[in-house]
């Protein structure tokens, strides 16, 4: 049979899909494949089907088959992030997402009101990229807020900013905007002499803090309580508070991405009360000046504090 007898067969099979005949639909795109496999209406038409009737990963196999073969078809790839999405391969997604787009930039909207591609769009989500374009590939482990059931994720890096050491990123303050016109976006990092739940721990809780706050973590200034309120044993007594300073030991160049809206990186690291008090009557470039000067490891969570 020729490639007019599956034209024929996506026809009607289209009919029968606006028609909301989605099982009668998948059988001619069915047979219009079996009589030319190569038919990417043919597969689009079953993907879509598929998706509609709940058999999402044979509609993302669907997909993935129509957009090989029409890799240009904003439909086939709208569909393929759809199904994608909603079985959890979110890289696949993400991809076909930003494909769609390219061809379509008027589907952002409509995408924006789509419950599981909507998430794909959000500033958190080019932080991401940017900071693995930065750092390199991490995976991430997700925190829960306990009264609003908000999260935060956060990433864990080895050898990093040198061997034998560890930074740990977060990944979704920055969708939070702040309550000063021109503020850029800001995820917060930590780095730590000691790999250990307590410095993922540290970052959930503050970038819990300043969402809620909408106070901005500008260099130069603390957080009071921060380490305190996790009840983490010794630490939590010795390093209560933390210090927000520019990322200099990563060498990055910040802003690392220029929007708008444009997304930067601020170090954080547990400091003690004499320390907190130092920095009130020294301020913030004499502070750093004087932990530069004693040699202070900020980077050391065993330490005792000035």
């Amino acid at each position: 049979m020729s490639q007019a007898a599956a034209d024929e067969l996506v026809a009607e099979g289209n009919e029968l899909f606006r028609a909301e005949q989605f099982g009668d639909a998948i059988t001619r795109f069915e047979r219009a494949i079996k009589v030319f496999p190569q038919h990417a209406l043919a597969w689009k038409g079953l993907g879509h089907a598929l998706l509609c009737i709940g058999r999402t990963r044979e509609a993302a196999a669907a997909f993935d088959r129509a957009i090989g073969l029409r890799p240009d078809s904003a439909t086939a790839l709208w569909g393929g992030a759809l199904a994608h999405a909603e079985i959890g391969n979110k890289a696949i997604a993400q991809h076909y997402l930003k494909r769609t787009l390219a061809l379509q930039p008027t589907w952002l909207q409509m995408a924006q009101g789509v419950a599981a591609l909507a998430p794909f769009l959000s500033v958190s989500t080019r932080a991401g990229e940017v900071m693995r374009a930065a750092f390199g590939p991490f995976s991430t482990k997700t925190y829960r807020h306990r009264a609003d059931d908000s999260t935060i994720e956060v990433g864990r890096l080895v050898n990093l900013p040198e061997f034998g050491k560890f930074t740990f990123v977060t990944l979704g303050l920055s969708n939070t905007t702040w309550s000063e016109d021109g503020r850029p976006r800001v995820e917060l990092l930590l780095g730590s002499t000691v790999d250990v739940e307590a410095c993922s721990q540290i970052l959930a809780n503050l970038a819990f803090h300043l969402s809620e706050s909408r106070f901005f973590p500008e260099p130069g200034t603390m957080v009071r309580d921060v380490v305190a309120t996790l009840g983490a044993g010794d630490l939590s007594q010795r390093l209560p508070h933390v210090y927000v300073q520019s990322p200099r030991a990563w060498n990055l160049d910040l802003p690392l991405d220029e929007g708008p809206p444009a997304i930067t990186i601020a170090q954080v690291f547990p400091i003690s009360e004499t320390e907190y008090q130092a920095w009130r009557g020294l301020g913030a470039s004499r502070f750093e000046t004087m932990l530069a000067e004693r040699r202070i490891d900020i980077l050391d969570l065993r330490r005792s504090g000035v």
